[in-house]
């Protein structure tokens, strides 16, 4: 049998069997490996070498920022200031939902941190306020996706340092559709409350405005900070999450004084945990993605999948129909870098922009994060909520409609995604 049918074989039966992704793929790897006779240091070697990236230790500090952030109960003061730009709206307290995620999504660049930080303020709000359980959840999942989507994103590091793709471009191009995304809920948001009666909140006064954007005034520096930082080429990716670890630590310990230093190492701890888990993956992964490109499988899909279409619409489509099935059963992290080489042959194929792929693929992958089984953000959305998964499906299905909506459009309209880095870093866009 085909050396490349065994290793997916193996890798999904053992997905099947509830065995963790990255275990999956290093074991499948590794039979595949001895099934062939090729050398087992090869495991190592592959696995050093996925982790052995400068770019990538980007990660580690965008988790521990957004540890940071919701610890140093900086999202209470986003909260305020979303209250006073949206709350007035009919269903105030759901558009506040969304609008801190959009907010928080430009400080962690992790939609997990975001559902985790943001959820167990916003959820038992939403509520108290009449909101239905079903509803809260399926919206605080779904708006944390963009998370992965508005700069900075998790995702965009690890795509553009696997796949050789500018990240401050990703960034840019990132910024317009994680909005349309934001807009598009607030839409629904909006339908639902006069649906179901559901008033606004009482208009702010003038001091509470100016109070709210005072104390949200800092952290809103961040995302400046780091999005600034990489494109005016000040610092890498890297060290702009390092940048920003540092400034969230003198909002928290000096400014605002709303964290002890005594729990700092708990702190530290808790984002190394959550670093290990995806650092596995990648390790486990790129020997994955290695054993393809040794038996040149990116080529050979390429070619049975270019040679039916060379129109770059319908090839962005084809990547969207794959990574809305992976991102259903897999992590995103391992996703992309062993489906990479075969996304980056498909666009040099039908001559696509590596950008507006990767917005594409990132998009796609971070819809994944809310849709079972392995949707992580609906898991702990419906965890804080208190009901079981299934019972908020209802409600996600017309979040998913919206979100495949905008994506669907940025792969139509590719300019919506382009125009900003077009304008700033027209050196990485043709």
């Amino acid at each position: 049998m085909n050396p490349i049918a065994i290793l997916f074989i193996t890798f999904f039966v053992m997905i099947a069997i509830r065995v963790p992704v990255a275990y999956s793929l290093g074991l499948a790897s590794l039979f595949v490996i001895f099934l062939e006779g090729l050398k087992p240091s090869l495991v190592v070697q592959q696995m050093f070498q996925g982790l052995n990236s400068f770019t990538l230790l980007a990660v580690p500090f965008f988790l521990l920022a957004g540890q940071l952030l919701n610890t140093g109960m900086i999202t209470e003061r986003l909260m305020r200031l979303s209250q006073v730009l949206v709350g007035h709206i009919r269903g105030g307290v759901a558009h506040i939902n969304v609008v801190v995620s959009m907010i928080f999504a430009g400080m962690s660049g992790s939609s997990t941190a975001d559902t985790a930080g943001v959820g167990s303020v916003i959820i038992p709000s939403m509520i108290r306020n009449g909101f239905d359980r079903n509803f809260t959840a399926a919206l605080t999942a779904a708006s944390s996706t963009m998370g992965s989507i508005i700069p900075p994103s998790i995702m965009m590091v690890v795509y553009g340092a696997q796949g050789g793709v500018s990240i401050g471009g990703l960034f840019l191009a990132g910024a317009i559709p994680g909005i349309l995304i934001g807009l598009s809920q607030m839409v629904y948001v909006y339908i639902y409350a006069l649906r179901h009666d559901v008033p606004a909140e009482p208009f702010p006064t003038l001091k509470e405005a100016l109070g709210a954007i005072r104390g949200g005034f800092f952290p809103l520096l961040v995302p400046v900070i780091i999005i600034g930082g990489v494109m005016t080429g000040k610092f890498t990716a890297t060290e702009s999450g390092m940048v920003a670890t540092v400034y969230v630590m003198v909002l928290m310990y000096l400014i605002y004084r709303s964290a002890k230093f005594r729990n700092l190492p708990h702190i530290l701890s808790e984002a190394a945990v959550l670093y290990s888990q995806p650092l596995l993956a990648v390790a486990t992964a790129t020997v994955f993605g290695w054993l393809l490109a040794y038996y040149q499988a990116p080529q050979a899909i390429a070619g049975l999948v270019g040679g039916l279409t060379d129109s770059v619409t319908m090839t962005l489509i084809g990547i969207m129909i794959l990574f809305l099935i992976l991102g259903t059963f897999m992590d995103a992290i391992p996703a992309i870098i062993i489906f990479l080489p075969i996304v980056s042959e498909l666009v040099e194929q039908s001559g696509a922009n590596g950008i507006h792929a990767g917005i594409v693929v990132i998009m796609t992958l971070a819809l994944g994060l809310c849709t079972p089984p392995y949707g992580l953000c609906l898991l702990l959305s419906c965890s804080i909520a208190k009901i079981p998964v299934i019972k908020a499906m209802p409600q996600m299905f017309v979040f998913y409609s919206f979100f495949i909506a905008v994506i669907l459009l940025i792969v139509f309209v590719p300019s919506i995604a382009l125009f900003l880095p077009r304008l700033v870093m027209p050196q990485f866009v043709n």
